[in-house]
Parts: structure tokens; sequence; C-alpha cells
């Protein structure tokens, strides 16, 4: 493995390294840059990489490409197979995405991980496959703020013949070893089932629609309401014309404060979206911020506010106080951080401003909006979305939610499955799931299967369905209830990353869940002597399904449809081999070792 540095820069920073072998596998290399009269600033990057007049770090790697045949990042989705070193690039900073990337073989275990400790200032990552050696390229750049004098950086390799889930599980872990803050609590709340109003009503919602859903969200076991984007305007064209204002609309809202009241009177708790970067070209705050914007939309008739101007700060610190405190509410859904970045027509820093650096506000933010909420409710709920989803945003947020996807349910296990992987103990959320009217069960239940080992957010019409769609998903809520611990907080692994994750699995104290979603697989029970229960989840339209047992014994073994309804019950004695059994689609088995 071959490691380079190169440094353009206008402030002139020297460099000096170092090497730590953390064991034989993993390497920290720490680069400590000081402030050099001597040094003479050079340009000499890749030309693909945008090109900016302010000090950089390169990093350009390169190792030989043995036994791999996929390429994993946070933000990789469909795209997990190798592409050529020449590829898009990938920007990276504090709201978008994470530092690492894994190259995996086969057997999905890990060839080459690089992680880096740069998780707030904007960089870019390029990785890839070099043509004429058969080796992989990775290179990172790194901007600085053009008044850096001192700037530190580590970058981790690992290429532990792991399992990549344990692999990227360490980089996680090391991230919050190396960050300042701890990572915000995750209270019991946001690991249950939660009712969203966006798919279901958009913004085209009243107190009275509400309620009525509520009460049912109740009877099917929420425990949670995330009011969406909507309240806050009689304007249901979904657009930002309008944000800036947040308060409630009295047409649709008279009295929040008493709706959310009635959330609690039912026992389940209340989280309020807010668009945090935008505002309205009609909001009344217009005049007082409109030259305080990193970039103006013309398609959204919104700006998106810019975080350098303490001003700015202030102003969203206090909405979110104002509405915690007067609303009661419960946590918030704050989107669009995303959108805190650079643009073509982004102001340089000017004097009015405290923070030369974007990323650097963003961070100041977002950190003292997380303390001033939990200031008011230590156990307040903060949602981010895909791909706000890296290491420091877990010190503002404990929920992580798949990005938008809409009848998606594929791109629903894809991100669910990703962001579990470099997440730690933050809730993942599913994004809200929805189907047609018209949807059968087996094809509901088949969604909530996919989405089965994050947290379900739920967004239809609760009022409207009918029997059988109610029966089925009230059957896998309470099963995702009642296996919280082990689909979200157990071992966590995967299979077959190149093909999206065909089957996964979690296992904790004395039970498994595996769920499958394309046919002809084979489902593999772990053996582990404390296991007595397996459940195979059915995510296809298959019926037939092969499992092999590894270990010999009376098994009790039950089908159920996906209503949870029991098709059979019967005992088997086992041993090692493979087993041919019927599982309904959209349904489980549960597989109880009896001795």
């Amino acid at each position: 493995m071959k490691l380079t540095n190169i440094i353009c820069n206008t402030n002139k920073l020297e460099l000096t390294s170092s090497s730590v072998e953390t064991n034989s596998t993993i390497s920290e290399y720490l680069f400590d840059f000081r402030y050099n009269e001597s040094i003479q600033g050079n340009l000499n990057a890749l030309q693909q990489f945008p090109m900016k007049n302010r000090p950089l770090v390169h990093l350009h790697l390169e190792a030989p490409a043995l036994y791999i045949v996929g390429i994993w990042r946070p933000d990789s989705a469909f795209e997990k197979n190798l592409i050529g070193d020449w590829a898009k690039l990938h920007q990276i900073n504090l709201s978008h995405s994470a530092p690492v990337v894994t190259f995996f073989n086969q057997e999905e275990n890990n060839c080459f991980t690089v992680s880096s400790s740069n998780v707030n200032q904007d960089s870019f990552l390029l990785a890839g496959v070099h043509e004429e050696t058969g080796e992989i390229y990775i290179d990172i750049i790194i901007y600085l703020s053009p008044e850096t004098n001192i700037y530190d950086l580590t970058c981790r390799i690992d290429t532990t013949n792991a399992p990549l889930h344990q692999v990227l599980e360490n980089v996680s872990n090391w991230w919050d070893s190396i960050l300042p803050d701890k990572p915000m609590c995750v209270p019991r709340e946001t690991k249950l089932p939660m009712y969203s109003t966006w798919y279901s009503y958009h913004q085209d919602m009243t107190d009275e629609l509400l309620r009525c859903e509520y009460q049912q969200a109740a009877n099917l076991g929420m425990k949670t309401v995330i009011i969406d984007d909507g309240w806050q305007t009689e304007d249901n064209n979904r657009g930002y014309g309008f944000c800036g204002d947040w308060k409630s609309e009295r047409t649709k809202f008279p009295d929040l404060k008493k709706h959310v009241d009635y959330i609690h009177s039912l026992g389940m708790k209340c989280l309020l979206w807010y668009s945090v970067a935008f505002v309205g070209k009609y909001s009344s705050v217009w005049n007082e911020y409109s030259n305080m914007l990193l970039h103006f939309d013309s398609t959204l008739q919104a700006g998106v506010l810019d975080p350098r101007y303490p001003q700015v700060r202030f102003y969203l610190i206090t909405l979110y106080k104002t509405a915690l405190e007067e609303w009661n509410l419960d946590g918030l859904k704050l989107d669009f951080i995303d959108s805190f970045r650079e643009y073509t027509d982004t102001p340089e820093y000017n004097r009015d401003m405290d923070f030369h650096e974007i990323q650097d506000a963003v961070y100041h933010l977002m950190l003292e909006i997380s303390k001033t909420l939990r200031a008011i409710k230590p156990n307040i709920m903060i949602e981010f979305r895909q791909n706000y989803i890296g290491p420091q945003m877990r010190r503002f947020g404990n929920i992580f939610r798949v990005g938008d996807c809409p009848l998606s349910s594929v791109s629903n296990r894809i991100g669910i499955t990703d962001l579990k992987l470099i997440s730690g103990n933050t809730a993942i959320h599913s994004d809200m799931i929805m189907w047609h009217h018209n949807e059968s069960p087996e094809d509901i239940a088949i969604r909530l299967i996919n989405c089965i080992f994050g947290n379900l957010q739920i967004s239809v019409k609760l009022n409207s369905l009918n029997d059988k769609q109610y029966k089925v998903l009230q059957h896998y809520l309470k099963f995702s209830i009642s296996n919280c611990k082990v689909l979200q907080e157990g071992i966590f692994s995967i299979q077959s990353p190149l093909a999206l994750y065909p089957v996964l699995q979690s296992c904790y104290d004395k039970i498994c869940i595996i769920a499958y979603y394309i046919s002809n697989v084979l489902i593999k029970l772990p053996f582990n002597e404390s296991f007595n229960e397996y459940w195979i989840l059915n995510g296809c339209k298959e019926k037939q399904i092969c499992i092999q047992f590894s270990e010999s014994g009376t098994y009790q073994i039950t089908s159920l449809d996906c209503f949870g309804d029991e098709i059979c019950r019967k005992e088997e004695k086992i041993t090692p081999g493979l087993y041919s059994f019927l599982n309904s689609a959209g349904g489980s088995m549960q597989i109880n070792k009896i001795f």
C-alpha cells in the first residue's frame, strides 16, 4: 500500500506525519499541519476535483485490488459495484454522508476500509479501480478555511478479513472515541412505531381529520405522531415560499397546543416538522433575512439561510425552543439540513459573519439546538433524514430516517441497512410506509418486512383501510414492538451487498430473526447454544424455502400467514442438513428448539 500526501495551500501549512499501528491489520496515520512561512503553496491535485482558491489536503492511496468485488459507501444505495477511478466524485461534510469507504470480497468480508477523522469540513472522495495497474486508488481532498494555521487529520486504514458489518461498526466506534461530544441519548420511544402525516395527507390536513387517525394509530400500537409539512401554512402546493414564520395555521389547527394535548391523552408522543434551512419569499421574516442567504432557489421561492451569521442561528434556535415550550412537543423532525452547503452564488465571508466555514457554522447551530432543547426535555426526539447521517450528526439527533422513497420497499431496505451499519445505537427509521388503497395484504406485509429491521413509520389513511389491510398492519406492528430489542438492538448481519441485501439477520439473547427478499435463497440457521427461537420472515412471493440446520434436535415449526394466523404446527426431529418448507407470501415461520 502507498500513501501520498499533497498539500495545496495559500496559508503555507507544513506537514508532519506519523503512523500508529493499532494491530497488524489496522493502522492510523496522523497528520499534523502547522503554519510555516517558508513553504510555498502548490496546486498539484487531480484535475477532476473541484478546485478552489483555498487551502486543501489531498490524500492519495493505492493498494492491490485482490479478491475485491464491490465497494460500500454510506450513500452508495443501489451502486455497490466496482467503479473506475475516473467515476463521479462524492461530496462529504458534516451534513452529508460520512468519511468512510470499504472494498469487500465475495464472502462479504472487508478487504480495505479507509475512514478519516474529518467529519466536518467539505471533502471530496473518489475511490475506484485504476485500469492501468489493477489497483484500487482512493483520493480524498479536504478543504480548509483560509484562516487555518493548525490542522490535524487521522486516516484510519483497516485490512482486517472480517465481516463488513463488524468492520463498519468498528469505524463507528472509532469516530465515537475521537469526537469530543457524546452521541445523543436514544429514548425507548424512538424505537417504537410512529404515524406520519406526510404521505397520507401531505399539506392538506386539519385538526379534525388527524384526530380520527390518531385514535386508530394508538389502537394499532403506534406510540408517536409526526405532524409533517402543512401545519404552518394554508398553501397546499408543496412549496416552501411561506417557510419562515412557523406559526400554526389557524384554519387547520385553531389551537395547536390542544391538538398536541389530545395526542398525549392517547398515550402518544408528538414530533413537529420544520424545514430548517429555508426561508420563504412570502414569509414575514423575508426582509429581515433575505440578505443572509447561501442561495436563492427561484423554483422553491425560498432562500437557504446562511448559518455563518449569528442572527440566523439565534433565530432558528429561538424558534425551536419556543415551539417546544409553548406546544409541549416531544420532539422535532428537522428537515433539509443538507441544504446548508456552498452554492455557485454563495457570498464570500464578510465581517458580519462569525464563521468562515459553512460546516463549522452548521456544527455550532446544531450543537446549540440540541443543547437548548435537551435542557428543556432531556428525552427529546430529533429526527434527521438521509443523507445528513454522519458521525457528527449523532451528537445532535437520535433518529436517522431513510430518504424519501414512496412505495419503494427495496430502497427502504437498502437505506435501513446502510444506516444501521455505521450509526451505533441511533434509532434507524424507515421512510414512511405507504401503499395504494387497493393493495393486497400479502404485498403490504412484504413492504413491512422490508423495513422490519428499522423502526416502522406508517403513513396511510388508517380509517380507510379494509379489514384485511388493518389486520396485516396490526400483526407486523405488534411483531416489531414485541421483538424490538432483537430487530433494532441485536447483532445485525447482512448478506450479498451486491445483490442489495437479499437476506438480513439480527440476533439478541435467545432469539434470531431472519428475513429474505428474493426467491431461491438458502437460509442458514446460525448455530449458537443460546439460541432456541428462530423467526424466518418471507419478504417475497416465493412460498418454498430451503433451510440449512447445523444442529440436531427436536424442533417445533409453526407457519403463519401474513396476518399472523397459524397455518400449521408440527414437531420434527432434525439432523444437520437441508430441509424444504412452505412459507406463505408475506408470512413467517417460527422455529423453536424443544431439546
